[in-house]
């Protein structure tokens, strides 16, 4: 998978609820700035590109941009209202968050009330437990922070998880979380607040470049990471109402100047360019000169002003709001990424229930007087967090029919806890970890060390979930390649796979500490395609090929084992599937949607180089035993999802509890397994 999910892009507080016009009902009237149509445009510009990537991604690549466009809006409007109000002494910290409540919550419950009751008729018990984690993180405004914990070699992908896009909205109260209070600490001392809060913004910066070249997810997720693009936006307004002469020239220039900006993002960025990072000034800068330009430039008065461009922008919050989740249930459905005209469906829909959202909740909820309305809004999310959080709880509710259709995969996951370390083998064998290693144990003396990558801790997982009873212990490391005399240069960009050297050189020491062990199985993920490509790891500045990595780096490994007088299994790879088997299920009628598993003869053409590469290996280490199990996965003709009634995967290429169990017991039938402890 992906090191890092797709973007996502920010709801920005409440583009489409202008702060700028008037709002009733406050018990201490707060002032608001003249309203500026050109700002509903500019809205209009960030949530039309976020909807085509998403709708649309071949078609608008740097569309994701409309992140930073939505966050430097958000922190100029909500700005320029804090410092009015405390010219003037009218700021008030409660009154400020009574209006954050009555913009934000009324589309937001909407929209999260109406994905739970879709995801309980639409989901299997694994995402519906999921979407409820992610309901009560939505409440909650954390659900940055359970993405960022989520993202990993195992997440499922971006497009089907219906409340992703709230990841912003989280960053956005956050941020204003400390923002207000910030302001106005420096505004009661009269210190220098360009000078603060450019040193502020100047560390949320380096963070952002830190993390982006150490910690992809980090940076795309962190809110230190973030906080300074809504700085940019708040900076502009203070320019704007206390240091006006910065910005008074050139307003056309500063117009042009930031339309060419954004173009310049749309045009250039694209999902493999490291984001945010340097490539965040584009769309921020962009935005910055726009807004500096003012409502009297031609571009902003005649083409953001225009009405079309302000009627998106008015609707622009609820819009965001409704279409990622239309787009990721019908992805769902689907079981991959649903045609164009069902994505199209889904735009026009959205577009529907925003201005419907907007007319007939929003408008009405936020020029509602009193607190009554902002007490049962409160109410209101906090029983939906619940409802989340007791989703979650159950485990999505297995007991739902819909579950049935996919038997025991959809109501449990005992692969997720066989792919994280328990502190086992520290406890049982009093192992120090090694950075980024997953090292499970069952016994003090362990007779089998099971090696490899998460293959093998999916292959270990019939054991682990006792179904069992082997004496053994696991090291292993996500995405590794375990090849411990092939050093190579970690790319720093994920939270694995950065020490898989060593975690080979573990494994072979677990195996000299261990007496006990008499069997060492290893097993990994094969590389596809053409081998000849060159690998990361150099011997004498020489790269070599995928193909001579996996025959030194294996072969090293396995020679390592058998000089300790072990007995070496190495068990090549499963063939993988076309798709997740949630993906091919057919949730709303009998039978099965689609075919999941590749033909026997689309299998041994994708795997050709791979089989060719072990049969060399086995060759050149004739002592080791290499365990093949296509046969039990493929016929002559097909190769096989389910083996009597039961799905042999968890996704796409990790095999099941079942298939565990399976090919383990066809391991000890063959011999290179005990059947019971001390045989």
């Amino acid at each position: 998978m992906a090191p890092i999910q797709k973007h996502i892009l920010p709801a920005n507080g409440a583009p489409g609820v202008s702060p700028l016009a008037p709002a009733a009902g406050p018990d201490v009237p707060q002032l608001h700035p003249k309203y500026r149509p050109d700002i509903d445009g500019l809205r209009s510009i960030a949530v039309g590109s976020v909807v085509i990537f998403h709708a649309f991604p071949e078609w608008f690549k740097g569309g994701f941009i409309g992140v930073d466009i939505f966050f430097v809006i958000s922190g100029f409007l909500i700005s320029l209202i804090i410092f009015n109000n405390l010219e003037h002494e009218r700021f008030s910290i409660l009154d400020f968050y009574v209006r954050r409540v009555k913009r934000i919550f009324p589309a937001l419950m909407t929209v999260m009330i109406v994905c739970a009751v879709a995801g309980g008729v639409i989901l299997f018990a694994d995402e519906y437990g999921q979407l409820g984690k992610h309901l009560l993180g939505g409440s909650t405004f954390i659900s940055n922070i359970l993405f960022w914990r989520e993202s990993g070699y195992f997440d499922n992908s971006a497009e089907t998880k219906p409340l992703l896009h709230l990841w912003s909205l989280a960053i956005e109260e956050q941020f204003y979380l400390f923002w207000p209070l910030l302001l106005a600490f420096v505004w009661k001392r009269k210190w220098g607040f360009l000078r603060i809060v450019g040193m502020i913004a100047l560390v949320s910066f380096v963070i952002n470049l830190h993390l982006v070249d150490h910690d992809q997810t980090a940076a795309f997720y962190s809110p230190f990471a973030r906080f300074w693009e809504l700085m940019v936006g708040g900076t502009l307004a203070y320019i704007n109402l206390h240091r006006p002469d910065l910005n008074a020239r050139g307003k056309q220039l500063q117009s042009w100047m930031g339309l060419a900006l954004l173009v310049t993002g749309f045009v250039l960025l694209n999902g493999d360019r490291s984001f945010p990072g340097w490539w965040a000034l584009l769309p921020c800068v962009g935005t910055f000169l726009l807004l500096s330009a003012g409502p009297g430039a031609w571009f902003n008065r005649k083409v953001l002003a225009s009405k079309p461009m302000v009627g998106i922008g008015l609707i622009s919050y609820p819009l965001y709001l409704w279409h990622w989740p239309l787009l990721s249930f019908a992805t769902i459905i689907a079981g991959q990424t649903a045609p164009q005209q069902w994505r199209l469906l889904a735009v026009v829909v959205a577009v529907l229930l925003a201005w419907g959202t907007f007319l007939f909740i929003e408008r009405p909820l936020r020029h509602a007087r009193g607190v009554r309305i902002v007490w049962t809004l409160l109410v209101v999310n906090v029983v939906v967090g619940l409802a989340g959080g007791v989703i979650y709880h159950n485990g999505g509710f297995p007991q739902r029919p819909i579950n049935e259709k996919l038997d025991y995969l959809a109501r449990s996951d005992v692969f997720n806890g066989s792919r994280n370390s328990d502190g086992s083998c520290t406890r049982l064998n009093h192992l120090d970890p090694v950075n980024e290693e997953v090292c499970l144990s069952n016994s003090a003396t362990p007779q089998i060390l099971f090696v490899g990558d998460s293959h093998v801790m999916a292959l270990h997982s019939a054991i682990f979930s006792r179904q069992l009873a082997l004496p053994s212990i696991m090291v292993a490391g996500h995405a590794c390649r375990v090849y411990p005399n092939l050093p190579y240069k970690p790319a720093n960009v994920r939270r694995w796979s950065n020490n898989c050297t060593a975690i080979a050189q573990q494994a072979i020491a677990v195996g000299q500490q261990f007496p006990s062990i008499r069997i060492v199985v290893i097993s990994g993920a094969y590389p596809r395609g053409n081998l000849d490509l060159p690998s990361q790891y150099k011997v004498n500045d020489h790269a070599l090929s995928q193909r001579e990595a996996f025959l030194s780096g294996y072969g090293a490994l396995i020679e390592s084992f058998l000089a300790q007088g072990k007995q070496v299994v190495f068990v090549a790879d499963v063939p993988f599937l076309k798709l997740d088997p949630h993906a091919c299920v057919n949730r709303f009628g009998a039978g099965p949607m689609r075919e999941c598993a590749f033909s026997r003869a689309e299998h041994d053409e994708i795997r050709k180089a791979y089989d060719a590469a072990v049969n060399e290996l086995r060759q050149l280490h004739p002592k080791a035993t290499v365990f093949d199990p296509v046969e039990l996965f493929c016929s002559a003709t097909q190769c096989q999802a389910k083996i009597d009634g039961a799905y042999l995967y968890n996704d796409d290429q990790h095999i099941s509890l079942a298939a565990s169990k399976y090919l383990l017991q066809s391991m000890q039938r063959d011999g290179l397994l005990p059947f019971r402890s001390g045989q």
